[in-house]
């Protein structure tokens, strides 16, 4: 019973997780990150405030799920409206204690990174796993070990991304396909290939 508990968590976070890839690759959207500035240490930070937002998300999500299937029913459409007033709640709660915890150290927190983590916490990503957390069956548990594995696919996302840009720095790239161009084309090639290996299949 416990080895089926964990091999559904550990299915369930590696589905998200290639998935995560699969969104990260094809949208190429990254938010406020700098791909000339990036760093190793710098994608695990960032990828750790990723997984942070994430997990508050799926609480998030589970929690409104558990308000209006208990107390508030309402049609599909106006769900979402409950789950992100329940992450922005929170969400400004932990930053207000984080703030205020800061000043009484004495520590300043600049406006940049109080705007990067605003950033990421209502970005693409903590918001889809708020949906799939608010409109799905499973669990506490099992929604927190999908938005781990989220936060994991990000991870390998920016790692992919920062192999492509340290590979391209040792290629002779036309001039024509220098910069975003090559990106774009290298990209897409990678996505091809994610598709294919997950059996996706394009609609006719």
């Amino acid at each position: 019973m416990i080895w089926e508990t964990v091999r559904d968590l550990l299915i369930t976070a590696m589905a998200a997780a290639i998935s995560e890839n699969l969104v990260f690759v094809r949208a190429f959207s990254l938010g406020e990150l700098d791909y000339e500035e990036y760093t190793i240490r710098r994608g695990l930070r960032d990828s750790r405030i990723v997984t942070l937002m994430c997990l508050l998300a799926a609480v998030s999500g589970w929690a409104g799920r558990q308000v209006i299937d208990r107390w508030f029913p309402l049609p599909p459409h106006l769900r979402p409206s409950v789950f992100l007033a329940i992450f922005a709640t929170l969400f400004l709660c932990i930053m207000g204690g984080i703030l205020l915890a800061r000043k009484k150290r004495g520590k300043e927190t600049s406006k940049k990174r109080y705007k990067f983590h605003t950033a990421i916490a209502f970005g693409f990503l903590p918001m889809g796993v708020l949906l799939v957390a608010g409109f799905g069956n499973g669990g506490l548990v099992t929604s927190l070990a999908g938005a781990a594995g989220s936060g994991a696919g990000y991870l390998l996302a920016m790692l992919l991304c920062w192999t492509i840009r340290e590979r391209l720095d040792f290629c002779d790239i036309p001039k024509a396909f220098r910069g975003a161009p090559i990106l774009f084309i290298y990209l897409g090639l990678i996505s091809l290939a994610l598709f294919g290996l997950v059996g996706h299949q394009l609609a006719l």
